[in-house]
């Protein structure tokens, strides 16, 4: 693949976010990008897949988020912290719980872009948007890797699994 790639993923927690697949593969099937769907709460049967997307239940994201240009996230802290941790923007599309806080942190630190599930799925008005949003985000690559250098400075995920161990330990 040497198109740019846009990563799709969908929650492991089934939430009904299917669609965020559904109106990404849509909205970029004629645009110039490789688009990867990791569905891991399962692939519809009826989902169409176009010419210029991989779709799996599984695949690690580290190696396609290295070289990505935008995720495109439910708004789940794990997805989106593997997004920015390595400087690519995002795509934010919350459907619930600490999503919506996730997003609107994905929007403060200009790092991506938030798109509600409610414009998504409007069937006229969803993948216009979720084009729109892809092209937004991929301007916002400087946030991205403003928020990838403060991960680095404070010592990222093994520093913050330091922390909480020493602070077991120190319990016990």
């Amino acid at each position: 693949i040497t198109a740019p790639i846009v990563l799709v993923t969908t929650s492991s927690d089934p939430q009904k976010d299917e669609i965020l697949a559904r109106r990404t593969l849509t909205a970029l099937a004629d645009e110039p990008v490789h688009v990867v769907a990791t569905m891991p709460s399962g692939i519809p049967a009826d989902l169409t897949v176009p010419a210029n997307a991989t779709v799996v239940q599984f695949a690690p994201h580290g190696p396609i988020l290295d070289r990505a240009v935008c995720a495109v996230t439910h708004g789940g802290m794990g997805a989106t912290q593997k997004a920015l941790a390595r400087g690519v923007p995002v795509v934010a599309v919350p459907f619930g719980r600490d999503q919506l806080e996730v997003a609107r942190r994905v929007v403060v630190s200009g790092s991506g872009v938030r798109l509600s599930a409610r414009t998504l799925r409007h069937p006229r008005r969803g993948p216009a948007a979720m084009r729109n949003a892809v092209a937004d985000a991929r301007t916002r690559t400087d946030g991205a890797r403003a928020v990838a250098a403060g991960y680095h400075a404070t010592g990222g995920a093994k520093r913050g699994a330091d922390a909480i161990l020493e602070a077991v330990r120190a319990r016990l």
